[in-house]
């Protein structure tokens, strides 16, 4: 089965838009969770001391 280039391109940038997507889910999934479900200040959902205090209480 030989692949285009033309379909090669349109498969990538598929690829691209659906992880592109993901992304921007992930961002607003950590929003809505810290500022509506978690009752925070919404300056403060991306804050990198949030993030630190979830990988502390990971390991």
């Amino acid at each position: 089965m030989k692949m285009t280039g033309k379909k090669i391109l349109s498969q990538l940038t598929l690829v691209l838009i659906c992880l592109a997507f993901l992304v921007i889910l992930f961002f607003v999934g950590i929003f809505i969770g810290y500022v509506f479900l978690g009752k925070g200040h919404p300056s403060e959902a991306f804050n990198v001391a949030n993030f630190q205090h979830i990988m502390d209480f990971i390991k």
